[in-house]
């Protein structure tokens, strides 16, 4: 759960998502402010619950937004546009007087014009807030009541990428969830949803996250997660006889503590139509270069290097650099700076840090480790650990369809260890089916996953279509029919 929020502060830091579930939590009453370049919005809410949303958008108006969904046709736009201007009147008003809607269609569209306005908020990586606390709306604004948890959920799937999700939730991968006092709230509303639903259930049967999620088919599962935890409904808890991991930092020491000179970057260049420094550029252009060595560098680097420590850096230690190093690489944070061509590899490398703080920050588990590089087979352990992991993260991306997301786990975890058929499975198919695919590396990597483990159907599977799309159809019918004859079921997710 977060501490209470301040009255102010940027999106970048604290986005629309976290700050409608805090208003809730708290039933706020009064108007949040939003502010992106010249865009400007208010979100009047009642109890925590939006209830209306202004916008100072023409393509946000109620005539335009029924003209794009067909509703009215443009004469009728014009005519209502007429009106508005030469009477003074709202475009409700005059819809209804023309006759061109009946009360119950203006209606459904004013509320419509509600979840609108708020959801394209969710796209914002920039930008600021305010609150100005004070009576909502009259009664007559009820109607348009928009239950927040809902809206989340639907901003998190539309506007925000399965990798954003995933690098949120990967210091809770490994972990079970204690379903708190407002699971089972959160949870009905999210049933609508198949695969959130599911989710749910999962969590609440004691299944770690990262094995909840491994069925997911959407980035739904992976947005009601975010949800629970975000929103208070799950604890989270390490498995017993599992290696124990210290929860990662939370949520608000990384939202509201000075932020470090990457973020302070981001800050000089948010206004819109500001023209970067030099300075900036330079500091930008370092940065990128520093996330792109570091992410090249990650397959040699053990958990202490990834945090830039020595061996015997105190608890206190750990704990700075981790937050040192995730204000720095927070794929975020880079998007919001204009570094979002190296999503990708800030992503893995964000995961990277997570995963060394989570084993770090745990006196029985940075035992645990510290002993796996004083043996032998120090070495080989810890690529398996690191390439499973990074495999598991890969493979939820894949399954909800990100496959250049996927492909940021996948790539590193094939490296880490090429004889793992899985790992080559899994990567072949992400290459086939990004845009635009890779056909000829997708064919090499399943061809390999195969001479592996020639009794895995989904490899045969997978290889069987990359064939046959290349234009092979005699050897790619002969590895569809060997995969179904394996598993009669299997398909190529």
């Amino acid at each position: 759960m977060m501490a209470e929020i301040p009255q102010e502060g940027e999106l970048s830091r604290l986005p629309v998502a976290r700050l409608l579930l805090e208003l809730r939590r708290q039933r706020y009453e009064g108007a949040l402010q939003l502010a992106m370049g010249r865009t400007e919005k208010c979100i009047r809410l009642q109890g925590g619950v939006p209830i209306f949303a202004e916008s100072n958008l023409p393509s946000e108006s109620l005539g335009v937004q029924l003209l794009d969904a067909g509703a009215i046709s443009r004469e009728q736009h014009a005519r209502v546009s007429q009106q508005v201007q030469e009477r003074g009147i709202k475009e409700g008003s005059a819809l209804l007087e023309l006759g061109v809607l009946s009360p119950k269609q203006i209606f459904q569209a004013l509320k419509d014009q509600v979840r609108r306005r708020i959801l394209s908020c969710f796209a914002w990586s920039e930008g600021s807030w305010a609150l100005e606390a004070g009576e909502a709306l009259s009664e007559d604004a009820q109607a348009f009541r928009t239950e927040p948890v809902g809206l989340v959920f639907e901003g998190l799937v539309r506007h925000w990428g399965p990798d954003r999700l995933l690098a949120e939730l990967t210091p809770h991968l490994d972990r079970i969830a204690e379903p708190q006092a407002a699971f089972e709230k959160l949870s009905a509303r999210l049933c609508d949803d198949d695969d959130a639903r599911t989710l749910c259930e999962e969590l609440a049967a004691g299944r770690a996250l990262g094995a909840a999620l491994q069925g997911a088919s959407s980035p739904a599962a992976l947005a009601a997660a975010w949800i629970l935890d975000a929103a208070g409904g799950v604890a989270w808890k390490v498995p017993e006889g599992a290696e124990a991991e210290a929860d990662a930092a939370p949520d608000v020491v990384l939202l509201f503590e000075d932020p470090a000179d990457a973020q302070e970057a981001a800050s000089e260049t948010a206004s819109a139509g500001e023209k970067a420094s030099p300075t900036t550029d330079a500091r930008v252009a370092e940065l990128r270069s520093e996330v792109l060595e570091r992410h090249a560098a990650l397959a040699e680097l053990d958990h202490y290097g990834v945090l830039s420590i020595v061996r015997e850096a105190p608890a206190a230690a750990v704990k700075n650099a981790y937050l040192k190093a995730a204000k720095r690489f927070h794929p975020d944070a880079l998007s919001g700076m204009g570094l979002g061509d190296v999503r990708a590899e800030s992503t893995a490398l964000f995961a990277r840090i997570a995963r060394a703080y989570a084993t770090l920050s745990n006196p029985e588990s940075r035992s645990e480790y510290n002993a796996q590089l004083d043996g032998n087979a120090t070495a080989d352990a810890d690529r398996i650990a690191n390439a499973e992991a990074l495999y598991r993260k890969g493979d939820i991306l894949l399954k909800a369809g990100d496959f250049a997301g996927a492909l940021a786990f996948l790539q590193p975890a094939v490296e880490l260890w090429p004889e793992d058929p899985a790992y080559r499975s899994s990567l072949g198919w992400a290459l086939f089916k990004k845009t635009p695919p890779d056909r000829e590396t997708a064919r090499e990597h399943l061809e390999r996953s195969v001479e592996l483990d020639d009794r895995d159907a989904r490899a045969h599977y997978r290889l069987g279509l990359v064939l046959r799309d290349a234009g092979d159809k005699e050897a790619g019918e002969e590895h569809l029919a060997t995969a179904k004859k394996i598993d009669p079921k299997v398909t190529g997710r």
